[in-house]
């Protein structure tokens, strides 16, 4: 039996032991201020190691993802998101313009999925980048039917009867694909992972320079919550050590105070820094036990369950383990055709493939953006925005129904546009300022 297949059979056992739901609530805390810190008290990075530090820097991207949610068919980090570049071109540029500045060769590492390594590294061939990239297929797990727990039969749903197992499955990837001692011998040892559609996870110099010099084994990016991110895992602390707690594992009764942004204020961005040393270190004593996730997805009308588990749950398996509470700048997911219409907008300026926020906007908050059924998909979206509006002064923006844009126009305040007995046709060139437009 393959050393994939026993992950696998455990992963299954430990499900049918029943997942580990939390089971003194009481028992849990928000962090001491000596594992939950803020950016602002980070050091100054000491630019006379800078150099040094980055010789030492690896930048990972989970790329497993599809478009689907923005209805689109291939590897989402292909979507041209900005500029005509797409989520990869934007972050090898950012990586491109650091090694050029910096006289480097930091390497890009794709952690892909079956659906995404092929067009990937097709994609990647074309490609001119002066340091390496390495690009792994993560596992391939069957998807089980929810009430037998039988696998799916891949002769009646072929690839559908497959799933990557989350990406908590990067850990034991690297280490049999021989990747993580092969980039600690080339004096890579620290490790900064993120998702792929987060254009907001950068390198920074200043959680660099934390990592290096205080030798931190594991650091996790968190921010603030906002009424969007109830969802999104929390850190918390439970007898003196940071764990990080999935809403999977919430007892029922108490989800709501779980997404209660009073009780857990911040979320976790999987914004990841790694020191690959302390990783090798820790799995040679031991596999990283993560909790098992059960992802319920519905396929071809059938109920089924993936069993997965995350990346950021190693933090408990460091026991000096931190978390970092940073600007939600450094969270900029794009999952949805709302988020797509914010990135592609002048509410952001882009250099050497970074988003920064236009100096001109006067509201601190971004816009709050609601798309109906006819814009959540990408080929819909841009034919009936077939040029970006104008959304600098904007605040609030909800589309119901079926809404044109003939071409330019200017979103102020709040904008209410309805188009439920009839299409609404905006002419190229209007200016909408807090109104309500129905047709």
């Amino acid at each position: 039996m393959s050393e994939n297949k026993d992950l696998f059979l455990e992963m299954v056992a430990q499900y049918r032991q029943g997942l580990a739901k939390i089971q003194n609530w009481h028992s849990i805390k928000s962090p001491d201020p000596g594992s939950l810190l803020d950016f602002s008290s980070l050091p100054s990075p000491d630019h006379s190691k800078t150099a040094r530090q980055l010789s030492k820097l690896v930048v990972g991207k989970l790329n497993g993802g599809m478009g689907t949610s923005m209805g689109c068919a291939g590897s989402k980090s292909l979507v041209k998101v900005r500029d005509e570049k797409s989520f990869l071109d934007l972050i090898l540029e950012q990586v491109e313009n650091l090694n050029h500045d910096r006289g480097e060769k930091i390497p890009v590492l794709l952690m892909n999925s079956f659906y995404t390594h092929e067009e990937t590294q097709t994609h990647l061939r074309a490609v001119e980048f002066s340091a390496e990239i390495i690009g792994f297929q993560q596992n391939k797990f069957p998807r089980l039917h929810a009430e037998s727990m039988s696998p799916l039969a891949p002769d009646k749903w072929g690839d559908q009867a497959y799933y990557p197992p989350g990406h908590g499955d990067f850990y034991r990837c690297i280490c049999q694909h021989g990747i993580l001692q092969r980039l600690i011998d080339a004096g890579r040892e620290i490790l900064f992972i993120s998702n792929a559609d987060n254009l907001g996870a950068v390198v920074d110099f200043a959680i660099l320079n934390y990592m290096d010099e205080f030798n931190i084994p594991f650091l996790m990016e968190v921010t603030p919550k906002t009424a969007a991110d109830v969802k999104g895992g929390a850190i918390y602390q439970q007898d003196g050590k940071l764990k990080l707690l999935e809403v999977a594992r919430v007892p029922d009764d108490k989800v709501d105070e779980f997404r209660d942004r009073r009780e857990f204020t911040v979320f976790n961005t999987n914004n990841i820094w790694i020191n690959l040393i302390a990783l090798k270190n820790r799995m040679s004593r031991s596999p990283l036990e993560l909790p098992v996730l059960a992802n319920r997805k519905n396929i071809g009308g059938i109920p089924v369950i993936q069993l997965e588990t995350a990346i950021g749950s190693a933090l408990e398996c460091f026991d000096e383990a931190v978390g970092l509470t940073v600007s939600r700048d450094r969270f900029l997911p794009v999952k949805k055709t709302a988020d797509l219409l914010l990135v592609r907008s002048n509410i952001f300026t882009v250099n050497n493939g970074r988003l920064k926020i236009n100096a001109e906007r006067k509201f601190q908050d971004l816009p709050k953006i609601e798309l109906g059924e006819s814009l959540r998909d990408v080929e819909s979206f841009q034919n009936r925005l077939p040029v970006v509006p104008d959304i600098i002064d904007l605040e609030e923006l909800k589309i119901a129904g079926d809404v044109r844009f003939e071409g330019a126009a200017s979103l102020k305040g709040t904008v209410h546009l309805e188009g439920l007995k009839k299409a609404l046709v905006l002419s190229s060139g209007i200016v909408i300022a807090d109104e309500t437009l129905r047709s």
